[in-house]
């Protein structure tokens, strides 16, 4: 279960992903069950949780919308899909989620935008979730602004994309490449 990796510029994230893998068992996504509400305790206002409803072109709910994210993008999204976001976020998001699915791997990326009429940088990462140990039922999205020096620092993305999702290195600690 090993993809190509970026550095991800954003600590937190990095700690996140850190701590996936250890929840993560014989290369598979871990189990929602075996993460406690405590410990997400560092990550918890910068994280949405999303419900995945049908087999094939799933419905995302959102289950939890963290405090930092309602206040950055003016609302809390709880209980909402991505059917009630605007258009133009639904047709970015649907395809970085059901390639998560499908690919049952972490993707991270930065998106530049405007919100509430100022420009803004967020570096995102997605992490699957499954009940099962086979199919993903749940997304663990975090999403941490950026400063304009963590965006001149931050290395360019493979193949020179600068927002693209990039699959992650998703290995177990310990285990050989």
């Amino acid at each position: 279960m090993t993809k190509e990796r970026t550095e991800l510029a954003t600590p937190y994230l990095s700690g996140l992903l850190e701590f996936w893998l250890t929840k993560s068992v014989a290369g598979r996504p871990p189990v929602p069950s075996s993460i406690a509400p405590a410990d997400l305790r560092p990550w918890k206002d910068n994280i949405a949780v999303f419900e995945v409803i049908g087999e094939e072109s799933g419905t995302f709910v959102y289950s939890y919308y963290g405090k930092a994210l309602a206040a950055a993008f003016g609302q809390s999204r709880l209980g909402a899909t991505l059917d009630d976001l605007p258009p133009e976020q639904r047709a970015l998001l649907q395809p970085e989620y059901e390639t998560v699915r499908r690919e049952r791997l972490p993707v991270a990326r930065v998106h530049t935008a405007v919100f509430s009429g100022r420009t803004r940088s967020f570096e995102r990462l997605v992490l699957p979730m499954s009940s099962d140990g086979v199919s993903i039922d749940k997304l663990l999205v975090a999403a941490y602004e950026m400063t304009p020096r963590e965006l001149a620092a931050r290395p360019p993305l493979p193949g020179g994309s600068s927002s693209g999702p990039v699959p992650l290195t998703v290995q177990k600690p310990g285990a050989s490449a």
